[in-house]
């Protein structure tokens, strides 16, 4: 059964989006202009991140990434003062040269002066005791930077997020709907055979499937509460609840539809979501699932699809990939193996942190993200980046086109890693 019968229904759905997200981008304009209109101003900040870059001349300087209840953004401190994350600083700020479109992203910079470190006086919040209660537990900053942008979607450090490039592991480490899919299938691991031996006594009458998924999505809501807004998992719990409804009123879920009435609602909700590189290579991520489903769902075992799908995304996705990140090796192939271990790495890790023994592998973690094979960078021209957006639209219609994607993805490893 499909959600609506009618391709016109579409059609209104997609205008009633369109309203309103013109009503929401006209109030983030609005308060872009209230802060554009107080210029320099006073504010107090969190650091996210502290890292050195170093420019032309070989000079190094330090960068702070700061994040305010609105925004984050990037600012050099004329100081030499040790900051760290989770410091509460209170600056002043220039904002002569913050555009509407950094606005929205969430992320952009600005010059500051007159930095001062707060004393510690608030109380931490959950989230703040939870990343401290991580940190603690690991001696490497970078596997400590690691495990809480994995389990609470912290900020990661430069080096880390190269170490992370090499592997071609983002999508492992960026909290999306692969960690979803994860926490689901434990909640339903550990709740199912419970629930079916006293379902079977009490209430025979309850569907065991229904109710553990509310658990499950009770728990999730939970965690988005706790990560705080990431638009990689905000359409992956979006879709999942949605998709979720539609299950329990026998809708078809596994459908591009239903892919575009989510992206069409998160965006309208969020236009930030239309500059945001995270929900982009979400919603790609479900879509070449959702190709390769269209074309082979009834075709193989459920172990030759697990194979076969997991090879099919992530070569599709490699030409997407290299235009944001143009780091490309021959090394990125291990993250086929390795998505299969991260299932089980995933959940061990967070029992082993619960019970304050989170440091156990940082040695063999330090080493495995140290480890760099032979690499180069692949520069993807724009024009290239949406004619292949566009031609995995027509392979909704085309099976040698939808065949020909992972080809192009291959063929980037043979021009750009052999040649």
């Amino acid at each position: 059964m499909k959600l609506f019968n009618k391709r016109v229904y579409y059609l209104y759905f997609a205008l009633f989006c369109f309203i309103v997200f013109c009503i929401n981008l006209t109030s983030s304009y609005i308060q872009y202009k209230n802060f554009m209109d107080i210029g320099e101003q006073e504010i107090i900040a969190k650091v996210e991140l502290v890292y050195t870059k170093t420019n032309e001349s070989n000079k190094t300087y330090k960068i702070l990434r700061l994040k305010t209840n609105g925004f984050s953004f990037y600012t050099v401190p004329r100081k030499n003062i040790n900051f760290k994350p989770f410091d509460e600083l209170k600056l002043t700020v220039i904002n002569l040269d913050v555009k509407f479109i950094d606005y929205l992203r969430g992320v952009f910079y600005m010059p500051s002066n007159g930095i001062t470190p707060l004393e510690q006086s608030k109380t931490p919040n959950l989230r703040q005791k939870a990343l401290n209660f991580i940190s603690l537990q690991h001696e490497n900053d970078k596997i400590s930077s690691l495990f809480m942008a994995l389990f609470l979607g912290a900020a990661v450090s430069k080096e880390l997020r190269d170490d992370i490039s090499h592997w071609g592991m983002a999508h492992l480490v960026a909290i999306s709907g692969y960690h979803l899919g994860v926490i689901m299938g434990v909640v339903f691991l550990l709740l199912a055979p419970v629930y079916r031996y006293f379902g079977a006594r009490f209430f025979p009458y309850r569907s065991y499937k229904f109710d553990i998924s509310v658990i499950g999505f009770a728990l999730l809501c939970f965690y988005f509460y706790m990560i705080g807004f990431m638009p990689s998992f905000l359409r992956a719990f979006t879709m999942s609840i949605f998709g979720f409804i539609l299950l329990c009123r026998n809708i078809k879920i596994l459908s591009f539809n239903t892919l575009f009435i989510v992206v069409c609602f998160c965006v309208a909700l969020f236009p930030s979501l239309l500059f945001n590189i995270g929900f982009y290579f979400s919603c790609a991520g479900v879509f070449y699932i959702f190709l390769y489903l269209h074309y082979f769902k009834d075709k193989f075992s459920i172990l030759t699809h697990s194979l076969l799908l997991n090879f099919y995304v992530f070569l599709a996705m490699e030409v997407s990939v290299l235009y944001f990140f143009p780091l490309i090796s021959f090394q990125q192939i291990a993250v086929i193996p390795l998505s299969y271990i991260f299932i089980l790495f995933y959940p061990l890790s967070f029992i082993l942190h619960l019970f304050e023994y989170g440091g156990i592998c940082d040695e063999r973690l330090a080493w495995f993200l140290s480890f760099k094979l032979s690499f180069t960078n692949a520069t993807i021209p724009l024009l290239v980046f949406l004619g292949y957006n566009l031609l995995s639209f027509l392979a909704i219609k085309f099976k040698a086109v939808m065949l020909t994607l992972p080809l192009l993805g291959a063929l980037c490893f043979i021009i750009f890693c052999i040649f």
